[in-house]
């Protein structure tokens, strides 16, 4: 899910008043309805029936699994992104902003080329970038591997996070995606929205 990113959870998420989501989906709700074949209107009905707003974004995402199990590959991945949205609906939060109160976002490219290779040339991009919404991007960093994915990781100043992944498609082409996460601010958020792309234009 791009600029949008990925979900967190707390089991500490408590809402100021009870009301059922809005009917109108939120930003995020298209992809879960194509995924799953459901509309949005019945996956926020299905939140409200669990209890709504009374429960945490952990009770939501666990309530909602077993609608999607059957549905995709990994229900619980796609739970907690539903569960995003729904809390984004009943204004819990606001776009890109996860359970623990940060603000988090991505910026993706899909490019032919190896994936070690674009790997490399993305974190030289956002290193040679300098700041990151204005936040200094900390030298080094790490690399890892997973079956789908391969990673680099490194810190931005004041406690946020830079992120890149490539995830291998066919064709020789691989989705390549900037992600900076633990922002402070809805403004820094759309700062390092602004700054990722424009590195991820220059790969």
């Amino acid at each position: 899910m791009s600029d949008t990113d990925a979900p967190r959870t707390s089991a500490a998420d408590a809402a100021p008043a009870a009301r059922a989501a809005d009917t109108d989906s939120p930003a995020g709700a298209a992809a879960i309805e194509r995924a799953t074949g459901l509309d949005w209107a019945a996956i926020a009905a299905a939140f409200d029936e669990a209890g709504g707003t009374s429960l945490s974004h952990a009770q939501l995402a666990r309530a909602i699994e077993p609608l999607f199990t059957g549905r995709v590959e990994n229900p619980g991945w796609w739970a907690q992104g539903a569960t995003v949205a729904y809390e984004q609906a009943i204004g819990r939060r606001v776009s890109g902003q996860s359970s623990t109160g940060d603000f988090q976002v991505s910026a993706s490219r899909t490019l032919p080329g190896a994936a070690e290779d674009l790997r490399t040339r993305s974190a030289a991009e956002v290193v040679a970038a300098g700041r990151i919404a204005g936040l200094a991007v900390e030298p080094g960093g790490r690399e890892s591997d997973t079956p789908k994915r391969l990673y680099w990781r490194t810190g931005l100043e004041a406690g946020a996070k830079l992120e890149v992944s490539v995830e291998p498609k066919e064709g020789d082409r691989c989705l390549v995606t900037l992600t900076a996460t633990k922002l402070s601010s809805q403004e820094q958020r759309d700062a390092a929205r602004a700054d990722l792309r424009t590195a991820a234009a220059r790969l």
